[in-house]
């Protein structure tokens, strides 16, 4: 099984102003909502879409800045989840623009549910 070798997660611009918009709610730093959007995207049905790559991208976080020590934890959750969608995890290009895509996607589901600080609790029940 292939590796994630991506060292920068880029974010498009859309999920850039939405961190934003989070971390002005909430007062907590992007790479905490980046992590609880990740497994969110990792349960939503169906496989996340890649951010066009023409696009401009909006931000891009140094993956240990992301993941910190839960690296190996987080890869091994897409791959999980790579082998249950029975794709092709030997790749190094697909387990990254997958990581990439669930990383975009989960930022939006995140910014749907959470509001003000008091809803953060609300995603752990």
């Amino acid at each position: 099984m292939a590796d994630l070798t991506l060292q920068r997660i880029p974010f498009t611009p859309s999920a850039d102003n939405q961190m934003r918009t989070l971390k002005g709610r909430t007062g907590i730093t992007p790479n905490f909502f980046c992590r609880l959007g990740f497994c969110l995207s990792l349960d939503e049905p169906g496989v996340p879409e890649a951010p066009d790559q023409s696009e401009e991208t909006g931000r891009e976080i140094n993956r240990f800045t992301l993941l910190g020590e839960y690296d190996v934890a987080y890869v091994a959750l897409l791959k999980v989840w790579m082998e249950k969608k029975k794709l092709n995890a030997r790749e190094s290009e697909k387990i990254d623009e997958l990581f990439i895509a669930h990383m975009n996607r989960g930022v939006g589901l995140i910014v749907s549910r959470i509001k003000t600080l008091s809803d953060v609790g609300s995603l752990a029940r």
